[in-house]
């Protein structure tokens, strides 16, 4: 009998665009259609989307003449374009204006990503950036859909521009017609949705500016227009001069201030902040700084951002104060979790099991997920821990928070205090300059998994203790207390009722993290779910290998139904993994399974052929290192040898660690 099953992938921007370019195919689910409608016009037009260089550049008089053509829009951009600059200045971003073909006009922007533009893909004055030209990018989709768009990564065209993440808006002119566009580009990485605010907020102000005839208008106008703009950011500005009096603050800033009341411009930061305010003394030292931690006890409350300075000039060159950028530190953290990963993809439903044990074990997730209470996860080796922790964050009323995941067993011992709790700078030699925060802090409204928890040293166990009974951490090398507010689901492989009897694990640690317990059962006990589990990893690694597996013979599932799976579900994935790379035909052979699976010892199977004693050997070492996946020390315990000893077997018996 043969068996096939279909299944779905998970699929990235990046796939998406790969499958347009190369197969013609637009997934609407992974793809905004603004941007697939230009992806579209795109192929029409004949776009190479391996190319992406900036096209027909003008000569010297050429451009010359553009731009006097179109000085008015030139001479009225350019102030907005350095306002807005000097909010994203340092920051690798670069400001634009175009005519209304999408030629570039007039460029601003830090040096280093100035000349990365234009020695990757010739982003510089004079080249034509219409869609027809280099394909979708946010200047010419702006002018093409005239409305203001935000292109990242992957969403543009061409390859060449996958680097890049920009925000378009076409300018019009009194009569509504198009006369240019406005645009920020910078790296991809970098990508925030007030970039696209601050753009929408400068074409305001420079189309606003071309209907005014007064200068001093113009100036009123640009200046409310401004306001207006950081008004809209997601980020606290906040401007004062030298003395430390307020030129300006947004809303944004006033809350993570903890400011309630209006503030008026003129009032010293120092009386309504305090003495001990930090902010001051950066601007009257002209300070520049980037990302800089601030936790400062606000009566009862307690302001916690971080905070970048940067010193802005007058027009006599002189310096008037600083901008202050402030993003609230929960903010900060859940991009930091983005970007590391620091997520839970998997849910009930990629689980898979229908025997008894698993549906047993899958029904206390949602028991979990509905509740406060911490949880801890046993089962052996390889059988899943990590999916239920997933899906019980996913489940859970936290799904919005970070998922973070430590392994207590693969930090070193001198670090784990550090890596769970976070350390100040000059907390020890070779600390990070400005310090770092910990795991907890990251997971903070969220969840943290403590994997291997029965491997966390005893004299930290009682500093975990303290944590889940306080919500409270403090860093290493400070004596500020952060207060944390995380869900602990701890999992292990050991049994922590014997460690905490034999007195290597803390007794009120252990009833403190097993309020849930869940056992996840070994995958011998779980019947017919490991050939579910085979037909579904021979469905993944078809796509992932590119290899057409139709499916196994039955003597492929009978060699996998006799087998006692020791490494649970991690070997039977390897195992496929391996079958699939060697098979030959169009279904997998038992021939194909690693030998240790096809080839066990007749002690372990009710019947088969007499084998010698070295092949049960070999088979016996060989099954041994795949359960500790190749741990030559963990292998040698198991077996009741020396490191040395098993080295001299593996030799012996040509077997490859």
């Amino acid at each position: 009998m043969m068996y096939t099953q279909s299944v779905k992938y998970v699929k990235d921007p990046l796939w998406a665009w790969k499958n347009f370019v190369e197969r013609g195919i637009a997934d609407a689910v992974l793809t905004r259609p603004e941007i697939l409608e230009s992806w579209q016009r795109c192929r029409k037009l004949g776009v190479n989307a391996y190319d992406g260089i900036g096209k027909d550049r003008l000569d010297q008089k050429e451009l010359q003449q553009l731009i006097l053509f179109n000085s008015q829009l030139v001479e009225v951009a350019k102030p907005f374009m350095h306002t807005v600059y000097q909010s994203v200045q340092g920051s690798g971003f670069m400001v634009v204006i175009t005519d209304k073909e999408g030629r570039i006009l007039h460029t601003c922007g830090d040096s280093g990503i100035l000349d990365k533009a234009a020695s990757t893909i010739r982003f510089i004055k004079g080249t034509n950036w219409s869609e027809q030209a280099v394909g979708t990018n946010a200047i010419g989709t702006a002018l093409a859909m005239n409305k203001a768009i935000q292109i990242s990564g992957s969403e543009h065209f061409c390859q060449s521009h996958h680097y890049w993440t920009c925000s378009g808006a076409p300018i019009h002119n009194s009569l509504g017609e198009i006369i240019g566009c406005f645009d920020i580009s910078g790296p991809a990485e970098y990508v925030y949705l007030h970039t696209y605010g601050m753009v929408v907020a400068a074409v305001e102000a420079i189309e606003n500016q071309l209907r005014k005839e007064e200068i001093q208008e113009e100036k009123n106008r640009a200046y409310e227009l401004l306001s207006a703009a950081t008004e809209s950011v997601t980020e606290g500005l906040l401007a004062v001069d030298k003395e430390g009096r307020i030129i300006h603050i947004n809303p944004v800033a006033q809350k993570i201030l903890g400011l309630s009341k209006k503030i008026e411009t003129g009032q010293l930061l120092k009386s309504i902040l305090g003495p001990n305010e930090k902010f001051s003394e950066m601007a009257k030292q002209l300070l520049w700084k980037t990302d800089v931690e601030i936790v400062q006890d606000q009566g009862r409350d307690r302001i916690h951002c971080t905070c970048s300075a940067r010193p802005f000039s007058k027009k006599d060159g002189s310096i008037a104060g600083v901008v202050f950028t402030l993003r609230e530190i929960n903010k900060v953290r859940r991009l930091v979790n983005m970007m590391v990963g620091a997520t839970a993809r998997f849910y009930c439903k990629d689980i898979i099991g229908e025997s008894g044990v698993m549906k047993n074990a899958l029904k206390l997730i949602s028991v979990a997920a509905n509740s406060k209470s911490n949880v801890l996860l046993t089962g052996e080796s390889g059988t899943g821990k990590e999916l239920f922790a997933q899906a019980i964050h996913n489940h859970s009323s936290r799904t919005e928070g970070p998922f973070v995941a430590v392994n207590c067993a693969a930090l070193p011992r001198e670090l784990i205090q550090s890596e769970l709790f976070g350390y100040n700078e000059g907390a020890f030699t070779g600390a990070k300059r400005g310090g770092n925060p910990g795991k907890f802090e990251l997971a903070n409204e969220g969840t943290i998994f403590l994997d291997e928890i029965g491997d966390m040293p005893m004299e930290l166990q009682v500093n975990l203790l303290r944590v889940l009974q306080e919500r409270k951490v403090t860093r290493v090398g400070g004596e500020k207390v952060i207060p944390v507010n995380v869900r602990i689901i701890a999992a292990t492989n050991k049994d922590l009722k014997r460690a905490v009897e034999e007195g290597r694990f803390r007794e009120d640690l252990y009833y403190r993290l097993n309020v849930l317990s869940i056992q996840i059962p070994p995958l011998r006990e779980r019947g017919k779910d490991i050939e579910l589990l085979t037909i579904h990893l021979i469905n993944i690694f078809s796509e992932n290998l590119g290899k057409e597996i139709d499916g196994a013979e039955q003597e492929f599932f009978e060699a996998i139904r006799n087998y006692s799976w020791p490494g649970n579900v991690r070997e039977l994935q390897n195992a496929v993994e391996y079958a699939m790379n060697v098979a030959e035909g169009e279904y997998l052979s038992v021939t194909d399974l690693p030998r240790s699976i096809h080839r066990q010892p007749n002690y372990l199977q009710e019947m088969g052929e007499v084998i010698s004693l070295t092949e049960i050997e070999r088979i016996t070492v060989e099954s041994t290192l795949t359960r500790f996946n190749g741990n030559i020390t963990k292998t040698a315990k198991a077996l009741g040898i020396g490191r040395n000893t098993l080295y001299d077997k593996l030799r012996k018996l040509g077997v490859r660690a």
